[in-house]
């Protein structure tokens, strides 16, 4: 059985003004990726904010034509680009490390 191997890294950036108050803003940015598809998004308080289409080739701004733009700085997409490929070289770097694990296939009790 082949198995197939996705790994996603999250962060998770909360703000205060006093550090002493509740959370004003929850700021998301995930970059997974597998053999054959990617993802790279950022998120402000639960909405998407930007997503790197990578079929396109360019940042994709998915946010309602009746707020005021919010734009992210020049080289966004490249940089998605490349913290593509740095998670193709962790996950080949997973695939090697975890070679001689063996599958759990149930516990006896």
């Amino acid at each position: 059985m082949k198995m197939k191997l996705l790994l996603f890294l999250c962060s998770v950036l909360w703000t205060s003004a006093d550090g002493s108050a509740p959370v004003l803003h929850e700021d998301l940015a995930i970059n997974g990726c597998s053999d054959s598809d990617g993802e790279f998004m950022y998120a402000l308080d639960a909405e998407e904010m930007w997503v790197a289409d990578f079929k396109k080739g360019e940042g994709v701004y998915p946010q309602p034509p009746f707020i005021d733009p919010i734009r992210y700085q020049e080289g966004a997409y490249e940089q998605a680009v490349a913290n593509q490929q740095i998670c193709r070289s962790n996950l080949k770097n997973s695939r090697i490390g975890m070679k001689d694990v063996p599958v759990e296939k149930g516990k006896e009790e």
